[in-house]
């Protein structure tokens, strides 16, 4: 699989270059979308899920079929966000379970493993290049090392057939 970063700001996406300028398989480019061809798009669920369908509060990536005809791409992956409990005082924290795993290798993780499900399902339309848009991903943060750190991880990860929750 190949994936194309996309943002508009240069600082952000020399951060994420720096981080990924060993895989090949990766480019950055600047502006608002995708230049290069894909297949589908990387969009947190706060941005996909009223817009394209879907359900907030999975463990799992959804990949929903854009049929809104809007100039985006057909599939649109929704990362998962980490499962949420209320505490004592009723306050909304992670579940402890899940709190060791950075938020980016969550979502990353689990959005990759969705590829491989789909691709198993679907022969005839497979993904084989995601544009990981960071403003639609709530990622353009250009003093942010964790995430674009975790997604490397979750693509190696991929890309050598050991997925987990890292």
């Amino acid at each position: 699989m190949r994936l194309v970063i996309t943002s508009q700001k240069t600082d952000t996406l020399d951060r994420w270059q720096r981080v990924f300028e060993d895989c090949g398989d990766v480019i950055c480019q600047r502006g608002l979308r995708a230049e290069a061809p894909v297949d589908a798009v990387l969009m947190a669920g706060i941005f996909a899920l009223e817009r394209y369908g879907g359900r907030p509060g999975v463990q799992e990536a959804q990949i929903l079929e854009n049929r809104r005809g809007d100039g985006w791409h057909n599939l649109v992956i929704v990362p998962p966000g980490r499962p949420m409990t209320r505490d004592a005082q009723g306050h909304w924290k992670v579940q402890a379970a899940y709190a060791h795993i950075q938020p980016a290798y969550f979502a990353a993780s689990r959005s990759f493993r969705a590829v491989e499900e789909w691709n198993a399902r679907h022969v005839e339309r497979q993904i084989s290049a995601v544009e990981i848009n960071l403003p639609l991903m709530d990622m353009d943060n250009p003093v942010d090392d964790s995430s674009p750190q975790s997604f490397k991880k979750a693509f190696k990860a991929y890309r050598e057939g050991r997925l987990g929750d890292g």
